[in-house]
């Protein structure tokens, strides 16, 4: 009965706590999630292949390819390299394609070099430009500046020779898409065709919060790292720019009045597959433009195979190329809606996971500035509790040295030293008496170390994870142990935060006059602080979900 009487208070805290912090961590979890699929696409023939009626077209392989290197000038001071391929001996002015870059690619020389050389083979120009880098970063991409790029090197290949000005299209590929809608939006009527390759057809966001969601599904993570995915995802990024993250993809859909032909792989997990491609037909449709096929490979993000990742050196899906080439001929040639012999939506059946969410506001949490002063707050006031509590224990030993060599042997000089030393509040701790409790350092002490632990294997969590999604490797008991260590370290958090608590109250309650000077009091207001924002900051990982 008395042990149960000694420890009820310090159990009656804990559960307070873990109650509020749970709770807390249901306010900062957004109210939206990603969901399931239901509505799904049906492939009208397992054949991709594109006939138009009545029109017969160059096939890859046909004309030799000459290679050529031009230079474009983007603005006064900037410059880019561009490959021309041009079919040899191709009779009159010929259809054209230029290329715009997706995510990762800079030069040309490094991307679309098999592509581009195919269908030149097959009668038709293409131009590989260079991506301009000098405004285009990890944190800043200004899309509408790079359509007005791509736009310069669009007239570029319309002037040259062998080239037909009305037929010069632009093939895009991923982040490249939202470059051609904003091409599209700004110059209406300027482009003859287009063919989107894993168009995201949605903002970077939603379409990160599918991607992001299906990848940790797929590597087998607990579902409360599906939660930590939402929060992050919706948080505003503007301490690091990242605003293209917002680009509304979804808004210029309709600006697509052009034929257009959109490819997905149905190895790729990053795009919304079947919802871009129902997205695309609908808005083009709703816009008046029904000469819009869909084609689906066995393929990955770039039509390549044999992974589901970029691995370089991959081979394209053998029927892909093929299909850009006799898709363009035939538009070329004058195909509209209603001359397809071939269906609208065919090719290897996709299954796309999970929707794209219709939104994806934050919680309680809402900016990315709030995570990083919080985190900055927490290793300020170790480090800062740390070295104060390293100066009181300086000052302890050099009093203490100061004594043990001292030859005073007068009982009362040593009482009115200790009791002056006593009344100095602005020391760093001058004697004993001066000194924390034990206990109460020992609580400060755990109460920090345990902080940082808990941060830092949170970190160590989240790069495993990200690294097993990256590579779409499969760690489910890996992962989900993991979680489960680290909730038992929040719970030692809260363990040693009661303790704590208690041991303050002890303290202030017992022993205040004997050891409370500013430089003790500033060292427990920083553990104190550390493990609080500590605590919060656990929450906001989900570590206190049921």
């Amino acid at each position: 009965m008395r042990l149960l009487k000694r420890f009820l208070p310090s159990l009656a805290i804990f559960v307070a706590l873990v109650a509020v912090l749970t709770t807390l961590g249901a306010a900062m979890t957004p109210q939206w999630s990603v969901e399931p699929l239901t509505q799904h696409i049906k492939v009208a023939s397992t054949n991709s292949a594109i006939q138009a009626r009545d029109t017969k077209t160059a096939q890859e392989g046909t004309y030799q390819v000459k290679t050529r290197n031009l230079r474009i000038k983007l603005a006064p001071d900037v410059t880019i390299n561009a490959i021309l391929r041009s079919p040899v001996g191709a009779p009159g002015k010929r259809p054209a394609t230029l290329f715009i870059h997706g995510a990762g690619t800079g030069k040309a020389s490094e991307v679309y070099g098999d592509i581009a050389s195919a269908m030149s083979s097959a009668g038709i120009v293409t131009l590989v430009p260079d991506k301009r880098l000098d405004t285009y970063t990890t944190f800043h991409r200004d899309y509408y500046a790079m359509a007005e790029d791509y736009m310069t090197s669009l007239k570029t290949l319309q002037t040259q020779l062998d080239v037909d000005p009305a037929q010069t299209g632009i093939y895009a590929e991923s982040e490249g898409t939202w470059i051609a809608e904003a091409m599209a939006h700004r110059h209406p009527g300027a482009i003859p065709f287009m063919m989107l390759t894993s168009p995201p057809a949605v903002s970077g966001r939603r379409q990160m919060a599918m991607a992001a969601n299906t990848y940790v599904d797929y590597i087998g993570a607990p579902k409360a790292l599906n939660h930590d995915v939402n929060k992050f995802i919706g948080l505003d990024f503007a301490p690091l720019g990242l605003q293209y993250a917002d680009f509304p993809a979804e808004r210029y859909l309709k600006d697509l009045t052009m034929p257009l032909l959109v490819s997905f792989g149905t190895d790729d997990l990053s795009m919304p597959i079947e919802q871009g491609a129902t997205d695309i037909v609908d808005a083009t449709r709703a816009a008046g433009n029904r000469n819009v096929l869909v084609r689906y490979y066995h393929a990955n993000h770039q039509m390549r195979v044999g992974a589901h990742t970029s691995v370089p050196g991959l081979p394209l899906d053998m029927h892909y190329t093929h299909d850009l080439e006799d898709w363009t001929n035939a538009i070329a040639a004058g195909t509209k809606a209603d001359g397809w012999v071939t269906p609208q939506i065919a090719g290897d059946q996709p299954h796309q996971r999970l929707a794209v969410p219709a939104n994806v506001k934050p919680g309680l949490i809402g900016s990315l500035s709030t995570i990083l002063v919080l985190l900055a707050a927490i290793v300020l006031c170790i480090s800062m509790a740390g070295i104060v509590g390293i100066c009181i224990a300086i000052g302890h030993a050099r009093q203490r040295s100061k004594q043990d060599s001292s030859s005073l042997t007068d009982k009362n000089l040593v009482n009115r030293t200790s009791t002056k030393t006593t009344r100095v509040r602005l020391s760093w701790g001058d004697t004993d008496h001066n000194r924390f409790p034990h206990r109460l350092t020992a609580a400060l002490a755990l109460n920090g170390c345990c902080a940082i632990l808990g941060i830092v294997m949170f970190f160590v969590y989240v790069i495993i994870a990200a690294k097993s999604a990256l590579t779409l490797t499969s760690r489910g008991t890996l992962l989900t142990w993991g979680w489960a260590l680290m909730q038992v370290i929040a719970l030692i958090n809260v363990a040693l935060f009661t303790w704590l608590i208690r041991e303050l109250w002890h303290s202030c309650s017992k022993h205040f006059q004997s050891f409370w000077t500013p430089a003790h009091f500033i060292v427990t207001a920083l553990c104190v602080i550390a493990a609080v924002v500590s605590l919060v900051m656990m929450t906001f990982f989900g570590l206190f979900s049921l």
